[in-house]
């Protein structure tokens, strides 16, 4: 298995709703792709730093008495979590997305089958593109690891 991207990163609040866009080169000859994802924390502990999250943001969606209302059980909101998410794009089309909630992924992309939310097709040679959504950063600081890494049949990394 070769590495193609290996990278980590650390956000802040101020990065949600961001997308942050991982370009590398695929040469022919991969049968595939396994991406490996990871990111920490998932989940914000503090009901106080909730509770101020859960205030400035409702108002955005809901007017009274709805807010009112919401606001009285806005601990069933809890808890709050990060969301990062995984989009891959090949030279000429989209070839899928990984729209979990899960903090730790792995996905393998080949000609013949796909983890689920992507396409399986040739390894078209070339610049790929893989994103990372940044849908929300709840907590103070929010850490994540990607790796993409090409692999050949028959060399062992293919798809079980």
């Amino acid at each position: 298995m070769r590495t193609l991207v290996e990278v980590q990163g650390r956000l802040t609040p101020v990065a949600s709703k961001s997308q942050i866009m991982y370009a590398f080169p695929v040469q022919a000859g991969l049968d595939g792709l396994t991406v490996k994802f990871s990111y920490s924390p998932k989940l914000l502990e503090d009901k106080r730093v909730a509770l101020e999250l859960i205030r400035t943001a409702a108002p955005q969606y809901m007017e009274e008495p709805q807010l009112g209302s919401y606001m009285e059980r806005w601990e069933q909101a809890l808890p709050l979590q990060n969301l990062l998410t995984l989009s891959l794009d090949d030279p000429h089309r989209f070839r899928g997305a990984a729209h979990r909630h899960s903090p730790e992924q792995a996905h393998r992309i080949g000609f013949g089958e796909a983890s689920p939310g992507f396409l399986p097709g040739p390894m078209v040679p070339g610049v790929w593109r893989i994103t990372v959504s940044v849908h929300a950063i709840v907590t103070e600081n929010c850490t994540y690891e990607l790796r993409v890494s090409g692999w050949k049949e028959g060399t062992g990394d293919g798809l079980a």
